[in-house]
């Protein structure tokens, strides 16, 4: 791969990067909508500074519901005209792919622009509610997409006496496991630079993993008790008409519209002086119609219903103490599905069918500047020569990859970095896959990336 202009244009959009930072006013710290709020630098919630990885007080924030911090409420909104509740993120990159989705012509790449918008708005609203919005805008398949991203809106009170801590809270969002804190559940855990397509890679995760931000709105609860015992249940739904929908992907065409489905969690957690450990349970049942939401409007709830069983076991282990930053995250999740009658021998070829996921992340940042991170996954499950038909001739939905990662910070507010994914198995097959020309390498897929949060 040619890397000498794809360093050039990265390095020509770091230099325009950093004159724009100099540029910005001293008093805005140069820090995003809940680093203004709260009057602490980015490496105070967020592991040696990168995000989405919270620490204790990043977590502490978000379960008490974004409200943390000098800022006003609503009523005083007047003092805020220096400081609006509004961010913006910005990500350029180049991605490199070693094949077409065919296996012929030649190999695609992407030019060095702007891959991704994101503008966030939120913070504390009143003393006990706050919020977290996100729209993002996509630069992806030669077309640019925008849609409502992770949004949530939470309600939350703290009741601490001399031998105990209990932190309550409601919430509203549009995806299961936007509410995690701990990023071992799949919404936020990993690397959180986006839009990255493993060239076409055809691979499977369980349904929980599957959900998209705006194709359900969930309602949800949560206890934490001492610091140590979490629990949290949640119902999620598509919305099809009403306020709910301002939650939804405008349109919702191709949406799987989801019936009622709850969501529970638990974990154990403890801390120690730099030290954070997590241990924990989650889950979900999704009942799945088989139907999408109509093209234009989303209105349409024919179709049998699919159900899926998802449930995991997750962890954490963090190391915060500068100058060194440590952390891993894993989990475990098994699904066994269930296919509507109507289905088998159209959809699929077995009444049921069951998926196992691996997950495990290690990171690792040096003075909050430079970092190198390693991701791990692996799916295993049973053979549908139906449902898996694009994977292969054997319907094999196994595969597993390794992603390393570098990346640099030389302002907490934009990030430098490079990765590259590294499929080692997929559709079941080490070589050539059954049926194909393709290889897993094949599918490899490089992306050096900027990426600027203000």
């Amino acid at each position: 791969m040619p890397l000498r202009p794809i360093i050039q244009n990265l390095v020509a959009g770091s230099i325009f990067l950093a004159v724009l930072l100099t540029l910005i006013p001293s008093s805005a710290s140069a820090v995003p909508l809940y680093a203004r709020q709260t009057g602490q630098n980015c490496i105070s919630c967020h592991l040696g500074g990168m995000y989405p990885q919270l620490t204790s007080y990043g977590r502490l924030f978000k379960l008490t519901g974004y409200t943390m911090g000098t800022r006003p409420d609503l009523s005083d909104l007047e003092v805020q005209k220096d400081a609006p509740p509004i961010s913006i993120w910005l990500q350029s990159a180049r991605q490199y792919y070693t094949n077409v989705p065919n296996g012929s012509g030649a190999a695609p790449g992407s030019a060095m622009n702007v891959q991704a918008i994101s503008l966030f708005a939120g913070g504390k609203i009143t003393d006990n509610i706050g919020a977290f919005l996100q729209w993002t805008g996509a630069n992806a398949s030669g077309a640019f997409n925008s849609s409502v991203d992770n949004s949530e809106v939470r309600y939350a009170d703290r009741i601490m006496q001399a031998d105990s801590d209990l932190i309550y809270g409601f919430y509203i969002n549009n995806h299961p496991t936007v509410s995690d804190v701990w990023n071992s559940t799949v919404n936020w855990s990993g690397n959180f630079m986006g839009f990255f397509n493993g060239g076409t890679a055809p691979v499977q995760s369980p349904f929980i993993d599957g959900y998209s931000p705006g194709s359900s709105v969930g309602a949800g609860a949560y206890l934490y008790k001492d610091n140590t015992w979490y629990a949290e249940a949640g119902v999620y739904k598509s919305i099809t008409h009403g306020p709910g929908t301002f939650y939804m992907t405008s349109g919702s065409a191709g949406n799987t519209l989801i019936d009622a489905s709850p969501y529970y969690r638990l974990a154990y957690t403890k801390e120690f002086g730099p030290h954070s450990i997590e241990l924990g349970l989650h889950g979900m049942v999704s009942y799945a119609h088989n139907a999408t939401a109509a093209s234009g409007g989303v209105s349409d709830w024919g179709g049998t219903i699919n159900t899926y069983r998802d449930a995991g076991i997750d962890g954490q282990y963090q190391y915060n103490l500068n100058p060194h930053y440590f952390a891993v995250h894993g989990r475990l999740v098994h699904e066994s599905a269930s296919i509507a009658a109507d289905q088998i021998g159209v959809t699929a070829a077995n009444p049921s069918n069951t998926l196992n996921e691996t997950y495990l992340d290690a990171s690792y940042v040096y003075r909050a500047k430079y970092g190198a991170m390693l991701i791990y996954k692996a799916v295993a499950g049973s053979t549908d020569p139906m449902l898996y038909a694009t994977n292969s001739a054997t319907g094999s939905p196994d595969w597993k990859s390794w992603t390393p990662e570098i990346f640099w910070t030389p302002w907490q507010n934009l990030r430098v970095g490079y990765q590259y994914i590294i499929y080692t198995q997929m559709a079941g097959a080490s070589g050539t896959i059954p049926g194909q020309t393709l290889s897993p390498h094949d599918f490899n897929t490089s992306m050096l990336y900027a990426s600027f949060i203000y």
